[in-house]
């Protein structure tokens, strides 16, 4: 602690500087995170809503003539589980001669005045629509006292779009956002979208026929108000975009009053992410607010008014960088848990369902209810009589109403409980049953309860066999864990000390150019100056003779200015190559981030290079033009380049072949198109298939590590943010492409070659 409060007091006039530098790298860590968290919510929002959407059109495809009651019974219970669906609504298509028998049975199943209509010219009257070859009118909706019932969408081809690409594709596609129609036609616009999913009509008759399209509609603001919320949380500021860029619409923002920033400090932190919403991308801008940004300026100034204590507040910020990863890594394994439970949860529509009404004794089965009892389906349905008990073991029966009163009484939030259920064939099975009270009377009965129902017969009978074996094998399997966990361990060490010995390689090349390169300057220069000291002696040796002529003094003057000269000259291209050196040394050992001009990064590369590839018979050439900027990391770059040189000279050419190694780069819209070339041996179909593969090299053992070309494929795509495609012709040569975005994405959390 003595030094570190020695070297804190030592540095504490560079504390302004280097406080602001690292607050700015924990802003960009503490941004991404909120950035990642807010995207996953939306991303989970969408994911429910979606597949929502999608198990309501198989609930409407399993019925021939869906009933009234029971779409308005299912959307109830959808809008309790997603309230962000404001309208759900069921869409027939109509053909022109089936219009009148449509609307007749329409008005039979209690929808008074039902028929078909558009709106009028003046876009504020319904009227009724006219003659078509065919209708999508509005059929069923909840809730009706809000839906347009009988509107036909048909004409409307922003709504068709998404319906008729539902119908092609097979799975639910969403809308372009639209100000939501109610009833009555006036009033004020609430925005939102429409998933639709096509409905097929199902039989032998009609396998691939479009009985009609099951839309949901969703108010964006209900759907992305957490979102909100969550973003004000993180003091960031959200907009979402319809589109992959955020130049579209304008879906939602928490911050209504203010538009995105153009400079500063907000435009540096700024995140962008798309998502796909249903064969629909919007994209998301986060910014971050002013009191995100101030924390900086305030400690940096703290730090320089109290320098003294620069230990202290370099400690404090050492810490919270450290609680802030961790903060941000639970937040990834929450979210991680959170997105396991949703795929449970959406694998669980092979449940048995059932609905019960407990006071008018009314019960809703799905089939797999059926087939767990033994039944055929639609055989057996429990009618006004039927009681649980008759279908609970005995045994069982005081568990299970005792689990019912704790769910009844408040006690327990969910009824759950696993018990014995009657089977007409195999006697008793184990069940798992789990269920949610949803509507109480208002005198505060039970009334409307719905839940799932499981088959866990196999898995009971297989916890009493694992019960058997648990004894030896819970022994068994710690010892082979523990086996598999040395290997890989024992295995991900040699592959990080083969991935740091292949970068300190490139160093050493680095080192043992520059070192060949200095020697010619710096050995004229100290000749030059051997020169100037013999001539100085012999000069003052005159002097002191006192016999002096102009004509030597002059010569001497003469002498004199051209070494100089001459050792000023050498002095200068070394300083050169030094400068130049250093910056490739400093590139390959770091992976900073910079702006380069592509060109004199490969040539100042290729001229490092040049000792060693003197001494092969064949030449690397550079065919890059000036003038290709790029916002990247050279350092990885650099790597990549000095990868695929190694890996031709040990491979591609022969030993006494005058092969030509050519680089060439071709920029694009908003990247850079680089191809490295050889004309040698080439590779065949096996080598090509396996060459990314780790520890994989025909010259195992002749200098090749089989990690080169694993190392590049890394750093190029998760580093440099870039694709690599390898083309070879056995006795042509190879051609190695890279596709790299000229502005690289954000640094990685760790070394690509390393991992």
């Amino acid at each position: 602690m003595l030094l570190t409060l020695v070297f804190g007091l030592g540095v504490s006039a560079l504390g302004h500087g280097s406080m602001r530098d690292a607050e700015a790298l924990r802003q960009q860590e503490r941004s991404s995170a909120a950035a990642r968290e807010i995207v996953s919510q939306v991303e989970r929002e969408l994911t429910r809503t979606v597949e929502a959407v999608r198990n309501a059109g198989l609930m409407v495809q399993s019925h021939d003539q869906l009933p009234r009651g029971s779409f308005v019974r299912y959307a109830q219970q959808l809008a309790v589980a997603l309230p962000p669906i404001s309208l759900l609504e069921w869409q027939p298509v109509v053909q022109q001669a089936d219009r009148e028998t449509f609307e007749r049975e329409a008005r039979a199943q209690g929808l008074a005045h039902y028929r078909i209509v558009e709106p009028d010219a003046s876009q504020t009257q319904w009227s009724p629509a006219p003659v078509r070859d065919h209708y999508v009118p509005v059929l069923f909706a909840w809730p009706e006292a809000d839906a347009p019932l009988g509107y036909n969408l048909a004409p409307d081809a922003m709504r068709m779009a998404s319906k008729l690409q539902s119908a092609r594709l097979g799975r639910p596609v969403a809308s372009v956002s639209f100000p939501l129609i109610k009833r009555a036609i006036q009033g004020p616009a609430i925005k939102g979208f429409a998933i639709s999913t096509a409905v097929k009509a199902h039989g032998p008759d009609a396998p691939e026929a479009v009985r009609g399209y099951l839309a949901a509609v969703i108010e964006l603001p209900a759907l992305l108000q957490a979102v909100g919320e969550q973003a004000q949380r993180a003091h960031m500021n959200l907009w979402v975009f319809e589109g992959d860029e955020p130049r579209g619409a304008l879906l939602y923002t928490n911050r209504p009053a203010q538009q995105p920033a153009t400079t500063g400090a907000a435009l540096t932190l700024e995140r962008r992410h798309t998502v796909n919403v249903a064969e629909r991308s919007w994209s998301l801008l986060l910014q971050p607010q002013d009191a995100f940004l101030g924390r900086a300026d305030r400690q940096a100034q703290g730090l320089l008014v109290l320098g003294l204590l620069a230990t202290a507040l370099l400690t404090y910020a050492l810490w919270r960088a450290q609680r802030e990863r961790a903060a941000a890594h639970a937040s990834q394994e929450t979210m991680r848990g959170e997105r396991e439970r949703l795929a449970n949860v959406l694998d669980g529509t092979q449940a048995a369902t059932w609905e019960a009404d407990l006071i008018h004794r009314v019960y809703h089965v799905n089939t797999q209810w059926q087939r767990l009892g033994g039944h055929e389906p639609g055989s057996y349905r429990p009618g006004p009589d039927y009681h649980w008990e008759q279908d609970c073991h005995p045994e069982d029966i005081p568990r299970v109403r005792q689990a019912l009163e704790r769910h009844f009484k408040g006690e327990a939030e969910r009824y759950e409980i696993e018990y014995r259920h009657r089977h007409l064939t195999r006697g008793w099975v184990w069940a798992q049953a789990r269920g949610r009270l949803l509507a109480r009377t208002p005198e505060g009965l039970p009334w409307i309860m719905a839940g799932t129902l499981l088959d866990i017969d196999a898995r009971k009978a297989a916890e009493a066999r694992i019960l058997e074996l648990n004894s030896t094998l819970e022994a068994r399997v710690a010892e082979r864990g523990a086996e598999l966990e040395r290997a890989l361990e024992a295995l991900r060490e040699s592959r990080e000390e083969l991935a740091h010995a292949d970068t300190r390689a490139t160093l050493h090349t680095v080192m043992a150019s520059a070192a060949h390169e200095l020697q010619t300057p710096l050995g004229n220069s100290l000749i030059c100056t051997q020169n100037l000291v013999d001539q100085t002696r012999e000069f003052e040796g005159r002097l002191a003779a006192g016999d002096l002529r102009r004509s030597e003094l002059r010569h001497f003057v003469d002498q004199v200015g051209d070494n100089a000269s001459l050792a000023a000259r050498n002095l200068a291209r070394a300083a050169e190559l030094v400068d130049r050196f250093r910056q490739v040394a400093a590139d390959q050992g770091s992976e900073q981030r910079r702006v380069f001009d592509l060109a004199t990064l490969v040539e100042e590369l290729i001229d490092t290079l040049a000792p060693t590839q003197r001494r092969l018979p064949h030449r690397v050439e550079c065919a890059i033009a000036p003038g290709i900027a790029m916002d990247s990391y050279p350092g990885p770059l650099g790597q990549v380049l000095i990868n695929l040189i190694n890996n031709a000279n040990l491979h591609a050419f022969g030993p006494e072949q005058a092969g030509l190694l050519r680089i060439e780069a071709q920029p694009e819209a908003d990247g850079v198109l680089m191809t490295v070339r050889d004309n040698g041996r080439g590779m065949d179909a096996t080598t090509l298939k396996r060459l990314f593969e780790p520890y994989f090299s025909t010259r195992i053992g002749a200098g090749g590590t089989g990690l080169g070309m694993t190392i590049v494929d890394t750093l190029v795509r998760k580093t440099l943010g870039g694709q690599l495609a390898v083309h070879s012709e056995v006795g042509v040569g190879t051609v190695v492409t890279l596709r790299l975005p000229r502005r690289a994405p954000e640094r990685p959390a760790s070394n690509p070659a390393a991992s």
